[in-house]
């Protein structure tokens, strides 16, 4: 039911209003009718109502100029707007998450509910606001939009979890202020902008102290405001952005291309040599979705890249690079028996002589979708050498692996035991025999197997990896974790 003392002005100069009015008189609402947008205005700063519906023709102060008078003053602010007018018109300053537009001809009765659902959910969230423990609700009953503005209100801490077919999403809370965001891998403010979109599934507030990284800085209000603009304008687009779901084909390699490109544009040509699936482009891009998707379409445009309207959906591609099990008894080799549903990883070494050889390696996991580059790595010059991050693999939500390049050369060799940690095993990228010195090292200080890598012609007792070939680098991966099985009842026994 409405709150008590609700008040709603209606501003027409036509009769159809009328039947709606003595609906809302019926259901114990203040209604007030107004001919024009002059005497509404003047009605509105004495009565300042819950809301106006708010015909798109009236006469003397017109309906969008009557709206922004009236948002624009703090006594105001708060006011809905269910506007009446044209099928297709469009409203300026139109407010998705607040405001309403119901087209002619339309059915009081149907109005009707629409304006108590809009009170309704308004009670219900501001329920939210005030309560002290934790709760529980339906996204279809209260919007993201809404839980957000109403905790920052109360100036709440904790976290808001969101559950929908889309996924689990996560949203958190210092003082009224989102101070991070996290779906998936994505978090920030871009997780937060596809969090706004959810409308159905279910949320639960849990209040507390928050301990995580602050990645977004910006009031609340603001941020909702510039989410919902990107995800209007971005459905307004649709049909001519790449779909989430297609593949991109590089046309022109990228030393061919112009100088001087953006960043950002620099930044997603990197991404798409990599990563042939849009979705998993939109979600190793640190850029907003709309944006990302702009410059994609741009790319196609111009030839520079293509796409093709299958995703990678086969049964190959939702085949897990580690099973749990693997997973388990990895953790479980590492010392993290008893923790074994928190975060770990484990590095993964590749033993090189030239920069090219871990080029060759990384251009093999392009398509995997759970490989992301380092942003130094993606960024650097392709003659050195250097020590470092190549990337990680997210395997799962709680495990991942992090690649890490190490010269084989002799001039290294005492920077090589501190590296024996945490080691799933090593990869040697040198040719047969080049980096002996490096390869025994590790066999026999790590007690862990070292794989010979090649990317062409097979050689006896190496793995061979191809250009996206899951199944081979699945393989690898499994080799390792095979080890930690076959060596886990000995370290028992110890």
């Amino acid at each position: 039911m409405p709150r008590q003392l609700t008040k709603i002005i209606l501003t027409s100069n036509r009769e159809d209003l009328v039947g709606l009015a003595d609906l809302l008189l019926q259901h114990g609402l203040e209604v007030n009718l107004c001919r024009d947008g002059a005497q509404a205005l003047e009605l509105s700063l004495t009565l300042f109502p819950d809301m106006m519906v708010l015909d798109t023709e009236i006469p003397l102060l017109p309906a969008t100029r009557l709206a922004q008078i009236l948002l624009s003053n703090p006594r105001t602010e708060r006011i809905a707007f269910f506007y009446i007018g044209r099928e297709g018109e469009e409203v300026d300053g139109f407010r998705r998450h607040k405001d309403c537009f119901v087209p002619r001809p339309f059915n009081p009765e149907q109005l009707l509910v629409a304006v108590l659902g809009h009170f309704s959910r308004l009670e219900k969230t501001e329920q939210v606001g005030r309560q002290e423990k934790e709760i529980r609700g339906d996204l279809n009953q209260i919007s993201v939009t809404d839980l957000v503005q109403v905790l920052g209100v109360n100036r709440k801490d904790g976290v808001l979890s969101l559950s929908s077919v889309a996924g689990r999403g996560t949203i958190f809370m210092r003082e009224g202020s989102v101070i991070n965001a996290r779906i998936g891998r994505v978090d920030g403010d871009k997780a937060f902008f596809r969090l706004l979109d959810w409308d159905e599934g279910t949320f639960w507030f849990s209040p507390g102290p928050v301990d995580v990284e602050v990645r977004i800085n910006v009031p609340v209000d603001h941020l909702v405001i510039d989410g919902l603009r990107q995800l209007d304008e971005m459905k307004a687009q649709l049909a001519s952005l790449p779909a989430p779901d297609s593949c991109l084909e590089m046309k022109v390699p990228r030393d061919r291309l112009p100088r001087g490109l953006r960043p950002t544009t620099q930044e997603i040509l990197i991404l798409a040599e990599y990563y042939p699936l849009v979705q998993d482009i939109l979600d190793h891009c640190p850029r907003p979705d709309f944006e990302v998707l702009q410059v994609l379409k741009v790319l196609i445009e111009k030839g520079v890249l293509e796409e093709r309207k299958e995703g990678l959906t086969s049964e190959i591609s939702r085949i897990p690079l580690l099973t749990s099990d693997e997973i388990i008894v990895i953790k479980d080799h590492l010392g993290e028996r008893d923790v074994l549903l928190d975060e770990a990883s484990a590095k993964l070494i590749l033993l090189a002589l030239t920069a090219a050889d871990i080029r060759r390696f990384v251009q093999a996991l392009q398509g995997i979708s759970e490989f992301e580059p380092a942003h130094d790595f993606l960024l650097g010059g392709e003659d050195s050498l250097g020590l470092g991050d190549v990337g990680r693999l997210v395997i799962t939500e709680t495990f991942s692996l992090r690649l890490f390049a190490l010269p084989a050369t002799p001039e290294t060799g005492p920077l090589w035991t501190p590296f024996c940690r945490r080691l799933l095993g090593v990869v040697s990228l040198a040719k047969p025999g080049e980096a002996a010195a490096a390869e025994e090292f590790f066999k026999f200080r790590s007690h862990l197997p070292v794989v010979s890598v090649v990317f062409n012609d097979p050689i006896e007792g190496a793995f061979v990896l191809k250009r996206g070939d899951r199944m081979a680098f699945r393989e690898l991966l499994a080799f390792f974790a095979a080890h930690f099985r076959r060596s886990r009842p000995a370290r028992e026994d110890a």
